[in-house]
């Protein structure tokens, strides 16, 4: 979700950024470790007889997706000009219930994104701790790879089921930063108090945003620079969200404050743009605001969401060193023809500067088109659930703008069109 001129902040120690160019494959496997070495020392030995039934404690979930898309003009999840099945998803996850208060639940994930992302990765690992078990009051202490509370959808956007649309919308939800917001490595206080048809939650998370920062840096350089980008501290999400009658009614209010610094390696070209500073690096600073609001009938279902995101480049040169606030902001609504079919209709838009909602004053000629700082986009999509294990869908995209475009899907942004238009299709099997 970071976009052209992004984030900034004070520099960070040293030994933070000593620790934080650690290899990210080295990390995920220090969790797994730490989440078995925790089972072993809670699960019961088979001499406890009847006491441990794992197989009424394990359960396990999975999902297969595979996507097509065209668009007119430009491209999304690959080459899509001639048509791209370079969207596909595949997952498993588990959830072990160790004792009342324990348990714990991983999700592992090959997704393919055009040129964005073509991987096996772990979305989360984490063991979940009730601590106070009440009548109404629930509070759980969570450590590990964690999910971050943003907006409506984010902590079950890899499933297909779980989704509106084939895409959500990418003004809030951008495909291209999905692992920066996705999850991060940490630790979530969350707590929730139910009081008949109402219930209130609180979940505050504190992490490491996870290391796959290639699109910000497109998006803040305009090219791959040699020098590192990583975070300078732990990010920090909060979200409350109140439902009532058992989600008929939905409304959160969500925040995210990351911070990012640029580390330049000699003879970068970026440290000609770079202040003289004594650490010699630029930091980046982005603060989502995020407002939701739903409401789920028998037939009908109307959500909307509302972003502003505040953004700061700091110890770059003339060039870079600014502040701007993005926003964002869709209208949803979704209506069951029959119980297994459904329509959608969209319409989001998104402005990198909500003050300069053309790009006029931006000064991204030549590097950029002016219409790389905004995006209007009208969807119509169709869903059909053909089985409880089988679902397929299908929608068109009519846009105007390219601010959400991945970067690596489209090389050259001078190349790109202002108006096009995009075709989505999706089957997808879960079990």
């Amino acid at each position: 979700m970071i976009s052209l001129s992004l984030p900034t902040v004070a520099t960070g120690p040293e030994s933070w950024r000593r620790r934080r160019s650690g290899n990210p494959i080295r990390t995920e496997r220090t969790f797994a470790w730490i989440l078995a070495l925790v089972c072993f020392a809670v699960f019961p030995s088979p001499g406890h007889g009847d006491e441990w039934k794992w197989r009424d404690r394990l359960i396990f979930h999975g999902f297969l997706s595979q996507g097509f898309s065209w668009t007119s003009d430009n491209n999304f999840f690959g080459h899509s000009e001639d048509g791209s099945f370079n969207f596909t998803e595949i997952g498993i996850n588990g959830r072990l219930t160790a004792t009342s208060w324990l348990s714990f639940a991983a999700q592992g994930i090959y997704r393919h994104a055009g040129n964005v992302e073509n991987k096996v990765q772990l979305d989360y690992a984490l063991a979940d701790f009730l601590l106070y078990p009440g009548r109404h009051l629930n509070l759980h202490l969570r450590g590990g790879r964690i999910k971050n509370p943003y907006g409506l959808y984010n902590e079950t956007r890899d499933v297909a089921f779980t989704r509106p649309s084939i895409i959500l919308p990418q003004g809030i939800y951008f495909n291209r930063s999905r692992a920066l917001y996705l999850s991060s490595d940490g630790g979530q206080l969350f707590a929730s108090y139910d009081n008949g048809p109402h219930e209130l939650s609180l979940t505050f998370n504190v992490g490491l945003p996870r290391r796959d920062f290639t699109e910000v840096e497109l998006s803040i350089f305009g090219f791959s620079p040699p020098g590192e980008l990583e975070p300078n501290r732990p990010l920090y999400v909060g979200q409350i969200r109140y439902e009532y009658d058992a989600g008929k009614v939905i409304a959160a209010v969500g925040y995210v404050d990351i911070e990012l610094e640029y580390n330049a390696t000699a003879n970068d070209p970026v440290t000609g743009m770079l202040s003289k500073t004594p650490f010699k690096s630029g930091t980046f600073r982005t603060r989502p605001l995020i407002f939701s609001l739903q409401f789920n009938g028998e037939s009908f279902s109307l959500t909307g969401e509302y972003l502003l995101q505040f953004n700061k480049a700091s110890n770059f040169g003339p060039g870079l060193n600014r502040s701007l606030t993005s926003e964002s902001w869709y209208v949803q609504g979704q209506y069951r023809i029959l119980p297994s079919l459904q329509v959608l209709l969209r319409y989001d838009a998104y402005f990198l500067d909500r003050s300069d909602r053309d790009g006029d004053d931006l000064g991204l000629i030549p590097i950029r088109p002016r219409h790389a700082t905004f995006a209007k986009d009208w969807t119509v999509g169709l869903r059909w659930d053909i089985t409880p294990r089988w679902m397929a869908a299908l929608e068109y995209h009519n846009v105007d703008g390219t601010a959400w475009l991945p970067f690596k899907d489209n090389q050259n942004p001078l190349k790109t069109e202002r108006r096009w238009n995009m075709v989505l299709g999706l089957i997808s099997f879960r079990f």
